[in-house]
């Protein structure tokens, strides 16, 4: 797994590439640790490049969620294709999580 951090108008994104599951979770968590201690009002999180969510990978989503909510950053994740929507709706992350199609879209609507 790869990821991409870039900060843009006041707000911080972290694009993840490939696969985020049991392999690739512990390293992801600790990445999106350390880019939520910049304490962004707005943190967005790009899977429009991952192709696979695991339990493991949910798991990493919670934890950005709860630090976000302790540092008072405003948590959203965008492009998730239709496979990890099913799995966030499923697993009933889109009722704390806030979900968008795009960056464009998050934007509009915050």
């Amino acid at each position: 797994m790869k990821t991409e951090l870039y900060e843009e108008d006041g707000y911080i994104v972290l694009k993840a590439y490939g696969k985020l599951d049991t392999i690739h979770s512990p390293e992801f968590t600790k990445t999106l640790q350390e880019v939520l201690q910049k304490r962004s009002p707005l943190f967005l999180l790009d899977l429009s490049e991952v192709s696979f969510l695991s339990s493991s990978g949910l798991q990493a989503l919670l934890i950005g969620a709860k630090t976000s909510k302790q540092n008072n950053t405003e948590f959203v994740v965008v492009g998730m294709n239709e496979m990890l929507n099913d799995v966030f709706e499923m697993s009933g992350f889109n009722n704390f999580i806030k979900s968008f199609n795009s960056q464009k879209e998050a934007l509009e609507s915050l």
